[in-house]
């Protein structure tokens, strides 16, 4: 769809539709709750809730209604992402579905992303727990006292799961994985996923599964091996307060090139921790409003883009309250 042919910036948050793709990993369907907040057909694994590179998401209502998130930060670069932040969106917002292991793996630092994939840059994440089935786990990290030599070795002899370092995870628990970290996501979970944006991915092991085309899915032993951090076990993060009352918020995970938050609302609240950034507020649970907007009224599984250059944005909640998540770039 062409650019409209207004020069000024749309005013207000943005909502965006999501995107759902098909994984060899997925669960068939989504568990409840969730269920019903997404349209996702059958083996849906990652629901693309943000994003303006590889599969781009489109403005789902609006003036700018269906035209790609990559075009309208193209055209109001610094009114969405702030001064002196390039013209694309850093960071990637998903929901993962999963059914079976996701391969063991881990990703490239910005550093190591430039020199061996002329990427922009690497890869940490987090991951919010949004639904669990008992006795869910995931891998992060390795156990004590595993060193490089014994990683190389099981890596060449088939011995790598013995070494990883599994981890219960239930709902409501943050993860933080910054690059370099050796991780996969176990079945029975469906997670909120927050990273930069890069889908450079170097597998360790994919537990001797075919992908979508009956074939084994490439690994990338070496390279792995040489962005790998020697870390775990892994473990949550606690989150910590920021602010109490009839509206909570926590910092669930500050990286250096995100963070994540979670809020309680039950008063009007405007979106402010961290300053004038580009943030996505991606409602789990609730009803409510953006005072003064023309806008959609604001109801689970919606993810809005709020522009770094506009300040005052006030959420209105129904009676009840609103769960969101907050994502900062």
């Amino acid at each position: 769809m062409a650019l409209t042919n207004t020069s000024s910036p749309p005013r207000g948050p943005l909502p965006l539709a999501p995107l759902c793709l098909d994984k060899v990993w997925a669960s068939p369907t989504l568990a409840a709750p969730w269920d019903g907040l997404w349209p996702a057909p059958p083996n849906t694994g990652e629901i693309w809730l943000a994003s303006d590179r590889l599969h781009v998401t489109p403005v789902a209502a609006g003036p700018l209604a269906g035209q790609g998130l990559d075009q309208v930060l193209a055209r109001w670069p610094q009114w969405f992402l702030g001064q002196d932040r390039g013209d694309s969106l850093p960071i990637l917002l998903k929901i993962l579905n999963v059914g079976q292991w996701l391969s063991v793996q881990v990703h490239p630092g910005d550093e190591a992303a430039r020199r061996l994939e002329n990427e922009p840059w690497g890869k940490s994440e987090s991951w919010h727990v949004l639904g669990a089935a008992p006795g869910a786990e995931i891998i992060m990290g390795l156990k004590l006292g595993v060193d490089q030599a014994q990683m190389a070795r099981a890596t060449a002899q088939g011995g790598l799961p013995a070494l990883l370092a599994r981890v219960p995870a239930k709902a409501g628990d943050t993860f933080h994985l910054p690059a370099g970290t050796v991780h996969a996501t176990g079945p029975g979970l469906v997670i909120c996923e927050l990273q930069q944006a890069s889908d450079v991915t170097y597998r360790f092991y994919d537990w001797d599964r075919p992908g979508s085309d009956g074939k084994l899915r490439p690994l990338h032993q070496d390279k792995a091996l040489a962005v790998m951090t020697l870390a775990g076990p892994g473990a949550p993060q606690a989150p910590r307060l920021l602010e109490d009352g009839p509206n909570r918020l926590e910092l669930l995970v500050e990286d250096p090139h995100f963070a994540l938050l979670g809020a309680q609302v039950r008063e009007p609240y405007q979106p402010h921790w961290g300053g004038r950034r580009l943030r996505l507020v991606t409602v789990l649970a609730g009803q409510g409003r953006w005072q003064g907007a023309q806008a959609p009224n604001l109801a689970p599984g919606q993810t809005w883009l709020l522009p770094a250059g506009q300040e005052g944005l006030t959420l209105l909640p129904a009676p009840g309250g609103l769960t969101l998540l907050e994502s900062l770039a």
